[in-house]
């Protein structure tokens, strides 16, 4: 199944009502969207509507980001953990008790859901104890700088799958003692060991664009804004490595 499909059948098994009509029909479509949505995402999200008040969080938020995604066998395709993995995720941060009257306090917001599985804007709803309606007023925003800084965060990940294809195929190709094999040898050499020109230009034009974005202020989807960057500063530290079992 492609992503989309997924996503729609997961809105589909997501069973929502109101309580005494506290979210209204938009109100629900909009968040069955929100909880299908990639952890990374679910994150900006939350984010981008309570950075006034949320900001000096982002770095803890982006470690949930991780925790969720290394207990999904999704990876980062995921959207919310099951039962077992959510209980996983809350003892890893001592919160493994508390599951209980998570669900109670979401289901008093408005909603339900049959599954016992978590996503991560439901976590972050109950951590900071913010509510779904305050949560989907708040504007999400966007800019043109933004857009350009996302482009250019995108084309350094385009970069690095590149570099990682191209040294899979040359570990493949270098098994063996011909000819051929000897070459991709010394082709991996030099990737491994050489400058990345593309990628180092790369990076140099994602920064200047974030740095672009970031003169503008306002309140408009900042928390998507620290995380293009998080994201750099993370992809920054890429050297295409040999893998272990060659």
């Amino acid at each position: 199944k492609t992503q989309t499909q997924r996503r729609q059948q997961q809105q589909q098994q997501h069973t929502f009502h109101t309580v005494e009509m506290s979210l209204n029909a938009d109100e629900l479509t909009l968040f069955r969207d929100v909880v299908t949505r990639p952890y990374d995402q679910q994150a900006k999200f939350f984010l981008n509507a309570f950075w006034a008040e949320h900001s000096a969080e982002a770095e803890t938020i982006w470690d949930f980001v991780l925790r969720f995604v290394a207990l999904d066998p999704r990876a980062k395709e995921g959207s919310e953990l099951d039962e077992f993995n959510s209980h996983r995720f809350l003892e890893g941060l001592g919160d493994a008790l508390r599951v209980i009257e998570m669900r109670e306090s979401l289901r008093a917001q408005g909603f339900d859901f049959k599954k016992r599985q978590m996503a991560l804007i439901e976590y972050l709803l109950f951590r900071y104890n913010r509510g779904i309606k305050l949560l989907l007023s708040r504007p999400q925003g966007t800019n043109e700088e933004l857009a350009k800084a996302q482009k250019a965060l995108d084309a350094v990940t385009a970069e690095i799958d590149r570099i990682e294809a191209l040294k899979n195929e040359l570990e493949r190709k270098s098994q063996g003692s011909g000819v051929l094999a000897m070459k991709a040898k010394n082709e991996l050499n030099q990737l491994l060991n050489g400058d990345q020109t593309e990628l180092n230009r790369a990076v140099l034009t994602a920064e200047a664009a974030v740095r672009r974005a970031q003169k503008l202020g306002g309140s408009a989807a900042q928390g998507h804004l620290w995380w293009i960057d998080r994201e750099l500063t993370e992809k920054k530290k890429y050297q295409p490595r040999r893998n272990l079992a060659v």
